[in-house]
Order: C-alpha cells, then sequence, then structure tokens
C-alpha cells in the first residue's frame, strides 16, 4: 500500500470538494502544513550510478515517524491479506512518501537541506516484508525516476502551500507508481549524494490510500480512493486491533464503491442525512462496511471483535468522532462483529 503523509490543511480541501461515504465524514482540519509531491532529477555534475543489492539492514521509518510506520504496517497487511474480497485489486509497494509541497514555505530550505526533498518525494516509512524493503528501499531514500521516466517537476514551490494542488501532486506520483503494474520496475533514487537503482516488483492488494493527518480531532473516513485518519484518533486506539477496525471499516467503504452509491442516490447533508431515505441508507452503507471490515480483519490476523470493543470505549459521536456518527449503537455493532466471527468458524 502506497501512503502519503497527509499535512493538515489537506483534509480541509477534501472535505469541500467530495462527499465521504456514510456518516464517516471529512471535518475541516485546522491548516498548517501540507501534501503533494516534489520530484526534480539531480542538478550539476553527473554523479556516479550504482546497482544496490537486496538491503539486510531493518527498515522502518525515518526518526519521529513511528505513527505513519505502524499505520502504513496494518494498511499494508489488511490490503494484502484481504484481498480475496476486492473484486478489484492495484499493485502494492508498501512505502510512506513525503513531499516538500506538503511544508509550509518556511519549512521548504530546512527539508531540501536535510532530505533533498527538491530532488523528488522521499521515502518516510518502508513496511517490513513489503516489495520496497525486498527491493532495498531504505527511509531517507528521494525516488528519482521509474522505469527511465524522471519524475516530474514540481512547481511553485515558492508560493504558498495549496491543499488541492498539493493532494493532486501527490496523487500524480502514486499513479506513476501502482501504473506500472505487477513487473519489475527500475526505481532511480537519491541516497547519500549517490544515484542508484533498484528492481521492485509489487504484490496485488487491494487498493485504498491510507493518509495520516496530523490533527488533534478525532476523525476518520474514505472518499472513494483514500482513507484518512488524523493522529488524535490514533492516539486514542489502544491496540493493533483497535487501528485495523478503523482503517479497515474505511477501506470497505471504498471497496464497496459506498461514495458513488451515495451520491447517485442523493443522500441528503445535515440532520436529513440521518432521516428517512437518506438515513437508511446511511446505515446500510455503514453495516456492509463493518461486514467487510470484519472478513479484512480476519484474514489478516486481526481480532474483529476486540477491535470493535473501540467503539463501546469511545462512546461514538457524543465524544465529536465522527466516524461513529449515524451507525448502529456500539454494542449493536460489536454484536455484529461477533456474528462475522461466528459465520467465519462454520465455514
Amino acid at each position: 500500500m502506497l501512503l502519503v503523509n497527509v499535512r493538515l490543511a489537506v483534509i480541509g480541501a477534501l472535505a469541500i470538494s467530495m462527499a465521504g461515504p456514510a456518516n464517516c465524514r471529512p471535518q475541516a482540519l485546522p491548516s498548517r502544513s501540507p501534501i503533494v509531491v516534489a520530484p526534480d532529477l539531480p542538478r550539476g555534475t553527473p554523479l556516479p550510478v550504482s546497482t544496490m543489492p537486496v538491503s539486510t539492514i531493518p527498515v522502518s521509518s525515518i526518526a519521529g515517524r513511528d505513527d505513519d510506520a505502524r499505520v502504513a504496517r496494518i494498511a499494508f497487511r489488511l490490503a494484502r491479506a484481504g484481498r480475496r474480497h476486492c473484486p478489484e485489486l492495484e499493485p502494492d509497494f508498501g512505502l510512506v512518501l513525503q513531499h516538500l509541497s506538503q511544508f509550509e514555505l518556511g519549512d521548504r530550505p530546512g527539508m531540501i537541506a536535510g532530505h533533498a526533498l527538491d530532488r523528488g518525494p522521499g521515502v518516510i516509512v518502508v513496511v517490513p516484508g513489503s516489495p520496497a524493503a525486498t527491493a532495498g528501499l531504505r527511509p531517507g531514500d528521494v525516488l528519482l525516476a521509474i522505469d527511465g521516466n524522471a519524475l516530474p517537476a514540481e512547481t511553485a514551490l515558492s508560493v504558498p502551500f495549496d491543499a488541492a494542488r498539493a493532494h493532486a501532486r501527490a496523487d500524480m506520483v502514486l499513479d506513476m507508481l501502482t501504473h506500472t503494474g505487477t513487473g519489475v520496475s527500475t526505481i532511480s533514487l537519491w541516497r547519500d549524494g549517490v544515484v542508484s537503482t533498484v528492481g521492485m516488483a509489487p504484490l496485488p492488494a487491494c487498493p485504498s490510500r491510507v493518509h495520516l493527518a496530523r490533527s488533534n480531532q478525532r476523525n476518520a473516513y474514505a472518499d472513494g480512493r483514500h482513507v484518512f485518519l488524523t493522529t488524535g484518533l490514533l492516539a486514542r486506539l489502544r491496540t493493533d486491533d483497535e487501528l485495523a477496525f478503523v482503517i479497515a471499516h474505511e477501506m470497505a467503504h471504498n471497496i464497496l464503491h459506498h461514495a458513488t452509491i451515495m451520491r447517485g442516490s442523493d443522500v441528503k447533508h445535515g440532520l436529513g442525512r440521518t432521516l428517512g431515505r437518506s438515513g437508511r441508507i446511511v446505515r446500510e452503507t455503514e453495516r456492509a462496511a463493518d461486514a467487510r471490515a470484519g472478513d479484512l480483519m480476519i484474514d489478516a490476523g486481526f481480532d474483529p471483535v476486540a477491535g470493535a470493543g473501540v467503539l463501546d470505549r469511545l462512546g461514538g459521536s457524543g465524544l465529536g468522532i465522527d466516524l461513529f456518527a449515524a451507525h448502529d449503537s456500539a454494542a449493536s455493532r460489536i454484536a455484529a462483529m461477533r456474528g462475522v466471527v461466528d459465520a467465519r468458524r462454520v465455514r
């Protein structure tokens, strides 16, 4: 699974342009830093090129990005193990990238000096056991080209952060990676002042780009292609089962095309969203997402009942968590997870 480190303003911008499925709706988050992509092949004197062997060094994340690594690890595990429940698959590399345009103007010089992000998107997490890890990629590497095609240079880096431009840019780079197919692709990268190449073969997985947004708000939602959760919510999740439940539920919305269903059904906004026909559709999609999430979790080795226990502890929308609004009660949802587990035991 390819993940992008999402900065705060992105969620607010996306909330304007998309209708989140069911009631896992986006909230406008405060803007402080940003998201998108930044490539440029090395400048100046040509540098030596080497072909790198498979790394035997443990790979995880750059300093300070443990939360990103945790989310990436669980998202990758769900997407790979649960792929039989996904009618459509896409190539998965097990990477988290960061981009120069994700940062405010004042922070960009430091990111150029410390991480060479003016040359391209930087790797901040490599999921252990993923194609990226097998290929020898490491946190701190900077991607330059894919199969000899240079990642297009990012523009407008001297202007203030723009969430829409940043998000579109990040998706463009991820699209270039996923469109390589399932064969081995040659990735050119910058490491320690040297241009190197690795061969990387992705694995098929459920499609869903999972993003961690830095915000004290407690929220998670899906837009049909992406999954977003905040650090504020992540901090309240005590176990990997709980985090897997949140990610799997939102992934399920995307897998089941609930965003398209909601738009095509003219589901109302505001208070009308939970009433009448709109309310019935919302609750039906939420139940379907829970059921599919349970299957994804079981296949990935997580406990759906333990994971759903977070619903009871956090208390739903009464704590301002949009993730749990317009769903069935916590007790009903936990009971439904027990039903999913029991049904799998019978098979």
